[in-house]
């Protein structure tokens, strides 16, 4: 890799998945994404997946102009991880913060590889969220703009939202018989890169000292039961 290039770094943590995307800001295309599809090693792995990146591209860290954080909905601690290491990583103020909306940036890929096939009118999201509960938005399928914001709601409610002029993605789909590509059943790193890099482009960077997730359900901690 040249060494003139500078690249944004995505971060995808708010689900099972664990990966990050290097995106050539020169190119404009996407060098390299890691990915780890094993829960519960968000922590662990993180730190170590984008020493590995930089080394396999051979690229310093002063050449990562941006980073890109997925910002939720998903995993309360799994959001937390991500979001803290890219504040970590952007705190001396030499690096822009870009918070990512999950679900746009599933949206937007999702209609970017078939928006000219459909002849639906509205994309949903449905992702697990806790207990019996699941997060939702919608999307108009030919534009990418949200046709509603993010909700968190019960079976019942997110059943009478989904229509026959509905396409779904997400692990409600993948669970309920819909026929989409295993890609889309939870976010990836790229997609995350994809938008972070339009962000990039606009500006639309996040202050460190004010950035957060957007969780949009209470976190409830679960607590072990004494055997004394």
């Amino acid at each position: 890799m040249s060494v003139h290039s500078q690249y944004l770094l995505a971060i995808e943590t708010t689900g099972h998945l664990c990966g990050i995307a290097l995106m050539d800001l020169n190119a404009h295309k996407p060098v390299l994404e890691h990915v780890i599809n094993q829960p519960n090693m968000h922590d662990a792995m993180l730190a170590e997946m984008v020493r590995r990146a930089m080394i396999d591209l051979t690229i310093s860290a002063e050449q990562i102009q941006s980073i890109a954080v997925s910002a939720g909905p998903g995993s309360f601690t799994g959001i937390r991880i991500g979001m803290s290491f890219a504040k970590g990583w952007c705190a001396d103020g030499s690096t822009n913060l870009i918070s990512v909306p999950t679900f746009q940036g599933m949206a937007n890929a999702y209609i970017q590889h078939h928006s000219s096939k459909e002849i639906m009118n509205s994309l949903c999201i449905a992702m697990k969220s806790h207990g019996e509960m699941w997060y939702c938005q919608t999307f108009d399928i030919h534009t990418a703009k949200e046709t509603m914001n993010v909700s968190v709601m019960t079976m019942n409610d997110l059943q009478s939202i989904i229509t026959d002029e509905s396409i779904v993605i997400g692990d409600y789909a993948f669970h309920h018989g819909h026929d989409i590509p295993e890609m889309f059943m939870h976010s990836h790193p790229q997609f995350i890169a994809k938008l972070g890099s339009h962000m990039h482009k606009q500006g639309m960077f996040s202050s460190v000292a004010i950035a957060d997730s957007h969780y949009h359900a209470e976190f409830t901690p679960t607590m072990k039961e004494s055997n004394t």
